[in-house]
């Protein structure tokens, strides 16, 4: 029991993990919009950006359903 209890408290730590990471990923994503609309040199790191948060978007849904099959609240 204390090993199922662990492990929702892991998930929900690695959820606002990720969380913040997207934070951070969209704040870079927009600084990089802004410089890409004033220089071109910003497009090949404005792609990377994008690839990366659409693969924590993909984490964080995992991570959601894990926990609310496991009936953790996700918050």
């Amino acid at each position: 029991m204390e090993r199922i209890k662990s492990q929702g408290k892991l998930l929900r730590k690695k959820l606002h993990v990720v969380k913040e990471q997207k934070k951070l990923l969209m704040l870079e994503e927009a600084r990089l919009v802004r410089m890409a609309r004033q220089r071109g040199a910003a497009v090949k790191q404005l792609a990377k950006v994008k690839k990366e948060k659409a693969r924590l978007m993909v984490e964080e849904a995992r991570l959601l359903r894990v926990l609310k099959q496991n009936h953790y609240p996700a918050i």
